[in-house]
């Protein structure tokens, strides 16, 4: 890519619908459904990337209109709880288009409704599901939703609203998710997605369908809102056994074949059998001894684990190598089949416990893990922090040495952050990071793993004009998600907040928030 210059064009969105996503069968009780037409995308990206043009944003709607759709939403923190909503009201932009009023009480009513549904919530974190067909996330507002990617993607030049295909409201903040590896939108068996929310149990949920009612034909025809997909198909409870407080971890993982899955909290990782609701069938402590001052004799090391990865499969490791991050700037590797440590490190920094060389990486300091990612052949491990413009590079065959850093993120904030791996044939050496900085630009770097030190990006591509929260790439490399979102507070001046919604007032401070999901074209 590099050399490739890349300029983003806003030309076409997509919208959601029975007919482009899914056929509402009466066997969507069951949760199946053959009729699922997510998007088909070239699976021939080329050598070069540049975008053919294709952007899909929600908030995004004809010139007329715009600025009633163009609205946002952030959150600095996605773990931490949630803002007072005391005060929440809607600013002008998510006001609707009053050139349209004649005076009738119709217009008068159509005008006095409520604009929520043209409101979107700072997008905390994206996925893509494993088949490329579906986009999942959760927000500021604890709400999670689906997106599908539809098959007329790159078809027309107009600009419309992309529209959740199925969502629900949580009423606690959603922390972490995970997609079912076998993730098949055509097979309703394997449409499923883990949740885990502050004070309730792990939920399992089909992504797509409310498995807890029918479906008529007539409702086919007609029904335009989200599918609600509150209901629970299975729990697993995670509890202190001293204080019998539940538990919610903040991050969840599952294994390669989808049969377990492993869920990061204090101290620990629980390992869950998928096909039994209920306790955890081992327990992977990254400290022996919680109350050890000594964090375990020099052994492990203290802390809420925020991050899980699972590298693919290898000769070495069948069932992967597992690797754990924590607020505590430690980074774990463990192997999930025997629930033991193989080695963990420091990062690098002014707080580090020890002193370890690190090239390229002197002066380094983050605050606190958010994202680990493993490269496609597994020997590599990508790690992301809060309030930190690099991401480390380590060779997990040699862990202790940090061979550089993807330099010049623009991620200097306790906001969330999140980046992408992708690699053409799955298990090959090259690869791409991809990742999203506060000034709503994506970041490219080609085989970082090569050089050492500082390494600058490849290609820079403006994508938001808020802080981009999480960057996808799909698995044919023709489409980019950027997710973005952002929370704003009035100038030194008292400048009026023009856009998003508003939210605090009384005794909170005042603020706006808003969010962005935008889909990118990736070609020659």
């Amino acid at each position: 890519m590099a050399g490739v210059g890349i300029q983003v064009k806003v030309l076409k969105s997509t919208s959601i619908t029975a007919e482009d996503v899914v056929g509402r069968s009466a066997t969507a009780k069951d949760g199946k459904s053959d009729d699922f037409r997510g998007g088909e995308v070239d699976e021939d990206r080329g050598d070069g990337l540049v975008p053919l043009g294709v952007r899909v944003s929600i908030g995004l709607a004809e010139e007329s209109s715009q600025k009633a759709y163009e609205t946002h939403a952030d959150s600095s923190n996605p773990e931490d709880e949630d803002m007072s909503d005391a005060g929440t009201e809607v600013t002008g932009d998510d006001s609707g288009d009053s050139s349209s009023s004649d005076g009738s009480v119709e217009s008068i009513l159509e005008a006095l409704k409520p604009q929520e549904e043209k409101h979107v919530s700072c997008i905390q974190e994206a996925q893509l599901s494993p088949d490329g067909k579906c986009i999942f996330t959760r927000d500021y507002e604890r709400t999670f939703s689906v997106y599908a990617v539809g098959s007329d993607i790159f078809e027309g030049q107009m600009t419309r609203p992309l529209k959740p295909w199925a969502r629900f409201v949580s009423a606690d903040p959603i922390w972490s998710f995970a997609v079912d590896p076998r993730f098949d939108a055509n097979d309703g068996g394997f449409t499923t997605v883990l949740i885990s929310r502050r004070d309730q149990y792990i939920s399992l949920h089909n992504a797509l369908w409310d498995t807890s009612r029918d479906y008529s034909a007539e409702e086919d025809a007609s029904t335009t809102e989200p599918v609600n997909i509150s209901y629970k198909r299975a729990s697993y409870r995670l509890v202190n056994p001293l204080t019998e407080k539940v538990d919610a971890p903040l991050s969840l993982a599952y294994s390669r074949d989808g049969t377990s899955f492993y869920a990061g909290h204090q101290d620990s990782i629980s390992v869950f059998d998928i096909e039994c609701p209920g306790y955890p069938k081992g327990k992977i402590r990254t400290i022996p001894s919680a109350r050890s001052t000594l964090k375990g004799g020099g052994i492990g090391f203290k802390g809420h684990i925020t991050s899980l990865a699972l590298s693919p499969s290898s000769a070495l490791s069948r069932t992967g190598v597992l690797a754990a991050g924590a607020r505590t700037r430690f980074v774990g590797l463990y192997d999930p089949k025997r629930c033991e440590e193989i080695t963990h490190i420091e990062l690098p920094g002014k707080n580090q416990r020890t002193s370890m060389p690190c090239a390229g990486v002197e002066g380094y300091n983050g605050n606190g893990n958010c994202e680990v990612h493993w490269s496609p052949n597994g020997n590599y491990l990508y790690i992301a922090e809060r309030d930190s413009d690099a991401i480390l590079i380590y060779d997990a065959r040699k862990f202790s040495l940090a061979l550089g850093r993807c330099a010049g993120r623009a991620a200097l904030t306790k906001q969330r952050m999140g980046f992408d791996v992708f690699s053409y044939g799955g298990m090959s050496d090259d690869h791409e990071i991809w990742a999203g900085g506060v000034d709503g630009k994506i970041r490219y770097w080609k085989n970082p793993h090569l050089r050492e030190g500082a390494v600058e990006a490849d290609e820079v591509i403006q994508a938001s004009d808020g802080p981009v929260t999480s960057t996808l790439i799909h698995k044919s490399g023709s489409l980019a998600v950027a997710a973005s979102g952002s929370y704003e507070y009035p100038g030194v001046d008292g400048d009026e907040m023009t856009r998003g919604k508003r939210r605090g007032g009384g005794h909170n401070p005042r603020y706006t928030e808003w969010g962005c999901l935008s889909i990118l074209g990736l070609g020659n």
